[in-house]
């Protein structure tokens, strides 16, 4: 049974704790122009990335603002400061900030059950969906496991807010509620839905006219349709079949709320002052801003682990913010990954420090420079890494694309193995998810053909050996494909479906793993 106790102790002493950590840390130093540049710089080769925008904020100085490299490696065209790109979960933060306004102006409260807003949300728990309040739709406390539910928001054909509601409703708990992190993103979409009810305007037009266009975020824009027709934008990069190659995956418009933002090292560089300087931007009391960078629910140490935070004693999630102390010091970060894009935004605001780093290539690269710049601005003694992780990234890298190309080779000479046990036509078919929906399995000529409900996943299954197969999406750069395993009833018909990812390089948000998908009783 869930637990119906509120886990806030712990966070207290912890809180308690880091705070006299943070008193202790030594004096700053001023980063130089040259510092930055050579970590990019070093970023760049080390990681294999076309093309890094920075902003860095530093006490008593204008924002250092520069693009490296090139918005698409086929080309010569530079990435500046105004190159726009998506910034992913970071667009978090700014609908946590739009319900701290709603909150000050007395329209909600953070812990107003979510049902008095949303009466169609369910969670597949009665109690736990009654006593769900707003705090707890972003703080990714609520039993679910992580990433939850993803898959419907990146299958255009089910990315729609009634098949979200289907999912929560029907998602088993993997944990209690208010006692583990796991991270979310459909729980978000529901916050983007509860501000467009409470404020009467769509949650584009709330973030355009509460935070870009009052921080003067000059070419940020909430939503990707909105991005101007041959406006300086960067591509997105990844691996496609061990090539480099640019990633076209239009975002869902149910995903802006959990991160559809797309916005530029110049208007981050607002973003960052606003959260650092409360005289800046829209007026939000002192009570509310401490509110947003409080500790919310623990998460392990583990998620905060790098080289350069060896000596971090407390991980949390706060309202749309990651807080820990870092360095001796508090510090507050979120990142933001798309197919082909991540960015990493690090807050020290009891120091002014803050330093937002965009990159087009699915890396982690992004964090490696924020914190290589916090460790020299903030360390006596600072560590040197960012070169060893992009080394030992890439390593990692080929290793996975070495692992699926085992994977796919398997699949490929299955005119040498032995046939699927069945004859095709006999998987073909009908499936069910109580959570995801129907998915289809249909025989093209001589080929099976798998469709998730996306141009995207749709494609082919390649047989490996029995009744497993490998489902190989038509989007390459994706990453995505996934081994198919029918499963047989007693009699030797096909009951139902597993599925998992191939590579280990597969984004936690193509949750396979999660779908039982069980064939329909009645065959179209």
């Amino acid at each position: 049974m869930l637990s119906r106790l509120r886990n806030y102790g712990p966070l207290i002493g912890l809180a308690a704790l880091a705070v006299g950590g943070w008193a202790e840390a030594a004096d700053p130093v001023r980063l130089s122009e040259r510092q930055i540049d050579q970590v990019v710089e070093t970023a760049i080769a080390s990681f294999e990335i076309p093309g890094v925008a920075i902003a860095v904020i530093q006490p008593g100085q204008a924002p250092y603002l520069k693009g490296y490299g090139v918005v698409d490696h086929r080309t010569n065209v530079p990435v500046n400061a105004d190159t726009l790109f998506g910034i992913g979960s970071i667009s978090k933060a700014f609908t946590t900030t739009e319900i701290a306004l709603l909150e000050q102006e007395g329209r909600l409260d953070w812990d107003d059950p979510v049902i008095d807003y949303v009466p169609e949300f369910r969670l597949s728990d009665p109690w736990v969906t009654r006593e769900f309040t707003i705090r707890d739709l972003v703080s990714h406390r609520s039993g679910l496991a992580p990433y939850a539910g993803d898959l419907v928001m990146l299958t255009e054909g089910k990315a729609n807010r009634a098949q979200v509601y289907q999912a929560l409703a029907h998602l088993e708990p993997k944990s209690s509620f208010r006692t583990e992190f796991a991270y979310d993103n459909l729980l978000y979409i529901v916050a983007g839905d509860l501000i467009e009810r409470v404020s009467g305007r769509s949650w584009q037009d709330e973030i355009q006219s509460r935070f870009l266009t009052r921080l003067d975020m000059n070419g940020c824009v909430p939503d990707q349709k909105q991005l101007a027709q041959g406006v300086a934008r960067s591509l997105a990069h990844d691996y496609a079949d061990g090539q480099l190659t640019t990633v076209d995956f239009p975002l869902p418009d149910i995903t802006l709320a959990a991160g559809g933002i797309f916005c530029n090292a110049r208007g981050m560089a607002q973003w960052m002052a606003f959260n650092l300087d409360p005289a800046k931007g829209p007026e939000l009391d002192a009570a509310r801003r401490a509110d947003l960078f409080s500790p919310v629910t623990l998460m392990p140490l583990g998620r905060a682990a790098s080289p350069y935070q060896a000596g971090t004693t407390f991980s949390a999630y706060g309202l749309g913010w990651m807080v820990q102390d870092s360095f001796g010091r508090r510090e507050v970060q979120h990142g933001g990954g798309l197919p082909g894009m991540v960015s990493y935004l690090s807050l020290y605001p009891d120091d002014g420090f803050g330093v937002m780093v965009m990159t087009n290539k699915t890396s982690g690269a992004a964090r490696a420079i924020a914190q290589q710049l916090a460790a020299l601005k903030f360390s006596p003694n600072p560590l040197r890494a960012i070169a060893d992780q992009g080394r030992a990234e890439m390593a990692a890298i080929r290793a996975a694309q070495a692992d699926t190309a085992v994977a796919g080779s398997e699949a490929a000479a299955a005119g040498e193995a032995p046939r699927p046990a069945l004859p095709l036509e006999q998987y073909a078919g009908r499936y069910e998810d109580a959570w995801f929906g129907p998915v289809e399995v249909r025989l093209d000529g001589e080929d099976l053909i798998m469709d998730l409900g996306s141009v995207a996943m749709s494609g082919r299954l390649r047989h490996v050996d029995g009744d497993r197969f490998i489902a190989v999406w038509r989007d390459r750069a994706l990453n995505a494909d996934a081994y198919v395993n029918f499963r047989l009833d007693p009699r030797g018909q096909v009951r139902d479906i597993e599925m998992a990812p191939v590579s280990a390089r597969t984004d936690p948000s193509f949750n396979f793993r999660d779908l039982r998908l069980v064939r329909a009783t009645k065959q179209p």
